[in-house]
Parts: structure tokens; C-alpha cells; sequence
């Protein structure tokens, strides 16, 4: 699956080079600063790199489409500065749209490879009904796609989202395969729900997937299914961004289900946000509960540990001269390997290891894009004597061209 993702975004890449195409994009990149804690007899810093690129090529008003890769790098300072350095580059998007209209709706028909419309992230929203973005700002990535997602719909497949006329309301469905390990094909279908009205955004979606095998206890089948899984996934805000609000986010990811055993539910498959929203005049002050899972917080900038509270407060109307900032702060108490299941025994979970951590963070406009800054304290790590692990900095930049 890889090899022939890869041949099509070549393939993809020199068609929009040479057709008479529209093109836009949108591209960024940071530098974080860290150190290895890993080397314990030493003081190690590291220094890696996070990118992405998105780009969308028109072909014509009714076919587009769509690539993303992003880059992780390892520590880069680790050896001399121009040798080689270890790297994963991800194709996380490569699809091609047609739409159509009709007097009661419009269709939009998709061939996609890799992530597409992933449930988590608010590009579906952004994508069909024009809005600003409203995803919580503790989930902000720096790997594209590869961010918040609850589940994907990763692989090779088909989608057709209708997008109604007489109601803010988009409908779609998904087909298509991918890997549950190196033994079994997935064949997923999904089914998408959403809309958008001005104290209310919902988006939803649910499908099962259907592992394939060509073995039956021993035996050559041409196709074994022996379970399902299920996955689904919700986004809700009420309110907007410009008022109060309550912004919720839950998701299950590949739930098994079998004739001989019940549903084995893992709350590590589980993903929950649950953040309110107030708006004191120019002040926004986000309160944020979160249980996620360890690797969508692997991905993730402002999250430490997959359980925890954070309090963010911003503001984002400061100016000085021609330039526009976004000036705040995250609080966060993080529990470290922890889940909402261990909330009911509150004395063994603070006994516990926890982290407390401050992020105080600004964004200004700078030449054609933003300038993102952060510089993360850890104060539990003053306790021990890597006292200099409790530092953490970054510095990104994005642009659209």
C-alpha cells in the first residue's frame, strides 16, 4: 500500500506541475527544543523538526484534488550537523474530487489514499460548510493530519458526501480497505452525519470494519471473516466562537466483536475532551478534561500524559503597529499511563507520578504567514536532579501560498 501511495503522489504531482491548474497551499514547520531524557548520566539536548504540506490543485470548478505529507525528524544535533539524520515522511493525504449539483443538494465523489476526512480534526467542517476553525486548541499539531484524530478513515477508498440546499446538513458515506496487522486486510464502511447552525455544530461519525483472512484454523479460505470492528467518533460545540460554549469530543477506535466473547472495550481505545469556553470580553479562558489515547498524544503539542486538566487563557486581539498577536498561556495537571477509569480512585491517582506543567505561547503575523512561539516549564521536574529537563521551547512558522 505504501509503494503504490507513493507512485500516485509522484504521478499526482507531475500532472499538477504540467496541467493548467489553480493551485493554493498551505505549508508550516517547528523547531522544538528538548532534552534526550533518555541519556541519564548527562545533560543531552535534542533538537528536532516537525513540517507539513497541504496542497490543493483545480483542475477545473468541479474536480480537485488534494495531497499532504508531513516530515518528523529525530534529534538532529545528535551528530555532526550536515550528516544524515533519521526521518519519517508520511503521505497523510492524496485524493481527487469531482462535484456535481442538483437543485437539492451538492455531491462531492472521491477517490482517496491515506487519511481522509479524519474524525477528531474540524477539517471536514471546514471543508464542506466554509467555517472557522473550532477544534481545541490543546489538540494543535504541527504533523498535519496526523494530529487529533479519534480514528481515521486511513486506506484506499471511495466517499460520497451530499451537501444539502435546504439545511446546513452534509451526509456521506466511506468505503475502504486497510491493514489491521500483517495477516488481515480491513474492508471498513462509514456512515458521516454533520451540520452547522450558528449556536451549534455537530459532526458524527460510526461504521464497522471487517478484518479478511484467507486462513481458516489451519485451512486455505478464500475469505475468513471472524469478527468486526467498530469505531465512531463525535465532535459537538455549542455555542460558536464568538460567544460561550461547550466543545465536546468522544470517540472509540476499533472495538473487536465476536460470536464467543462479549465486546472487549479498552480505555485505552477511547477518546475523550470535554472543554468548556468562556469569553470575558477580550479574554478567552478555556478549562479542558481529557483522557486520550497515548498516541494521539505522542502527536500532540500542549498534551504531556493521556490524562489530565488543562486551563488555557488567551487573548487574541493585542496589536502593535501593523502586526496581530495572539498572546496566552496553558496550565496543565497531567497524569502519567492514566485513564478516565482511574478518576474514580482520586487518592491512588494523585499518589501517583503527575505532571504540572506552564506553556506560555504568542503568534503574530509575519511576512506572508504566522510566527508561532511557546516555552513549556515542568515543575515536577525540579525535584529531581535533571533539573534541566523541566525545559522545553519551540518556534514554528505557517503560511498559505
Amino acid at each position: 500500500m505504501k509503494k503504490a501511495i507513493l507512485t500516485a503522489a509522484v504521478i499526482f504531482l507531475t500532472a499538477g506541475l504540467f496541467a493548467e491548474a489553480g493551485f493554493s497551499g498551505y505549508s508550516g514547520g517547528k523547531i522544538n527544543y528538548a532534552t534526550n531524557e533518555a541519556q541519564t548520566q548527562e545533560y543531552d539536548p535534542d533538537l528536532t523538526l516537525q513540517a507539513f504540506f497541504q496542497g490543493q490543485f483545480n483542475f477545473s470548478q468541479n474536480m480537485w484534488g488534494r495531497l499532504e505529507f508531513s516530515l518528523d525528524t529525530a534529534d538532529f544535533i545528535s551528530s555532526e550537523l550536515f550528516h544524515e539524520t533519521m526521518a519519517a515522511f508520511k503521505i497523510d493525504e492524496l485524493s481527487l474530487t469531482f462535484k456535481s449539483h442538483s437543485d437539492s443538494d451538492a455531491n462531492y465523489f472521491s477517490l482517496f489514499m491515506g487519511v481522509y476526512d479524519p474524525i477528531g480534526s474540524d477539517i471536514f467542517l471546514q471543508r464542506y460548510f466554509g467555517i472557522q476553525p473550532i477544534a481545541s486548541k490543546i489538540t494543535e499539531s504541527w504533523l498535519g493530519l496526523a494530529g487529533s484524530v479519534l480514528y481515521p478513515h486511513f486506506g484506499i477508498g471511495i466517499a460520497d458526501v451530499k451537501r444539502l440546499m435546504s439545511a446546513p446538513i452534509t451526509l456521506g458515506g466511506y468505503a475502504y480497505i486497510n491493514h489491521e496487522d500483517e495477516l488481515h486486510y480491513v474492508f471498513n464502511t462509514d456512515f458521516r452525519f454533520a451540520c452547522v447552525y450558528r449556536y451549534f455544530t455537530f459532526d458524527f461519525a460510526g461504521g464497522v470494519g471487517l478484518p479478511i483472512s484467507d486462513n481458516n484454523k489451519g485451512q486455505e479460505a478464500i475469505a475468513v471473516i471472524d469478527k468486526i470492528l467498530l469505531h465512531a467518533g463525535t465532535t459537538m460545540l455549542i455555542g460558536n466562537n464568538y460567544t460561550q460554549g461547550l466543545f465536546i469530543q468522544a470517540g472509540l477506535f476499533n472495538v473487536p466483536v465476536t460470536k464467543r466473547n462479549a465486546i472487549t472495550l479498552s480505555p485505552d481505545d477511547i477518546y475523550l475532551l470535554v472543554e468548556p469556553r468562556l469569553l470575558l470580553e477580550n479574554a478567552h479562558v478555556n478549562l479542558s478534561f481529557f483522557s486520550l489515547p497515548q498516541d494521539t498524544v505522542d502527536q500532540l503539542i500542549f498534551v504531556d500524559d493521556t490524562l489530565g486538566v488543562n486551563l488555557n487563557i488567551y487573548g487574541d486581539s493585542f496589536s502593535l503597529g501593523a502586526n496581530r498577536f495572539t498572546l496566552g498561556t496553558n496550565f496543565a495537571w497531567s497524569f502519567t499511563g492514566k485513564t478516565f477509569l482511574d478518576i474514580v480512585k482520586p487518592l491512588e491517582l494523585i499518589k501517583g507520578d503527575y505532571n504540572i506543567t506552564m506553556t506560555p505561547y504568542m503568534s503574530t503575523n509575519f511576512l506572508n504567514g504566522e510566527l508561532h512561539t511557546q516555552f513549556s516549564i515542568k515543575f515536577m521536574k525540579f525535584v529531581t536532579a535533571r533539573w534541566y529537563d523541566a525545559f522545553t521551547a519551540d518556534i514554528g512558522y505557517t503560511a498559505h501560498f
